[in-house]
């Protein structure tokens, strides 16, 4: 009978490198998306101070939400305006009602402007950790 020896040696010390690449790349994730609701939260004040008849972009700001959902880091960020004096204006703003309004540009698009820069940002951070 034959037999054969396998040297798993450099596998092993691959797999110990690579244990602390989660908590790296959460690290450097969470950053990207605070750039990117940062940069969207700015560019949605900017609209909203374009308009004339409402006044509400010192309301507009961000939630980082994270945590893990399945084994899987889930970090994401809810923008938009807060509720209350002065956001609660904000849904007339945006989409109007039968007696106006919706003068003020869809919070959709400083999300389209941005993606572009955000996949960007995590291609790169995912190939500097490889």
């Amino acid at each position: 009978m034959s037999s054969f020896e396998l040297d798993t040696s450099e596998i092993r010390a691959l797999a110990a490198d690579m244990r602390p690449v989660p908590d790296v790349l959460a690290k450097e994730v969470r950053a990207v998306v605070v750039k990117g609701a940062v940069n969207i939260k700015n560019d949605q004040r900017r609209a909203a101070n374009e308009s004339r008849h409402f006044d509400f972009a010192r309301a507009i700001s961000f939630d980082l939400h994270g945590g893990s959902l399945f084994g899987t880091a889930v970090i994401e960020a809810e923008i938009g305006p807060v509720k209350g004096k002065p956001g609660s204006l904000a849904n007339i703003a945006y989409f109007g009602t039968s007696r106006g309004g919706g003068t003020v540009e869809d919070p959709g698009s400083a999300l389209e402007r941005e993606s572009a820069k955000y996949h960007g940002a995590l291609e790169n951070l995912m190939g500097n950790l490889l």
